[in-house]
């Protein structure tokens, strides 16, 4: 059943119109690359200890659209939003079509994940850098935040 799950996903139209790209290459394994970034085979989850993970339940939702809600430290939340790409033992990678960036994120700090029907999406673009960081152009940093 994980299998044929993983199966649809690796199926999706999202992913299929990924791999229609001239740019996208694939390994007889699984592994991939596209626009430069490389991506190693798609795991399996299907050990006991695995089966029921956050990792496999995200394997076999891959070629949906997210948006997952990030525990950054013990009190800040960030999200970050796109199709699900890939997921690793220790990480998982978005695709933001918007921007044509890929974002590798660490899986043992996702709380939440939010899954989209076909073809809806939120309405904020959650991948955008906030103006906290006191850099240039970046906007001012937050007084409340500790350095």
């Amino acid at each position: 059943m994980e299998n044929q799950a993983r199966e649809r996903g690796a199926n999706s139209p999202a992913m299929q119109r990924l791999r229609r790209r001239a740019d996208y290459t694939c390994t007889p394994e699984g592994a991939g690359e596209m626009d430069n970034f490389r991506h190693p085979v798609q795991p399996t989850f299907d050990s006991e200890e695995m089966r029921g993970s956050m990792q496999a339940i995200l394997a076999d939702n891959i070629g949906n659209y997210v948006v997952i809600e990030f525990l950054m430290g013990t009190e800040d939340m960030i999200r970050k939003q796109g199709m699900l790409y890939f997921v690793g033992r220790s990480f998982l990678t978005l695709y933001d079509e918007r921007s044509n960036n890929f974002i590798v994120c660490d899986i043992f700090s996702v709380r939440f994940v939010y899954f989209y029907m076909p073809g809806d999406r939120p309405r904020l673009n959650y991948n955008t850098l906030p103006p906290v960081s006191g850099e240039p152009g970046m906007g001012m940093a937050s007084p409340n935040r500790r350095r």
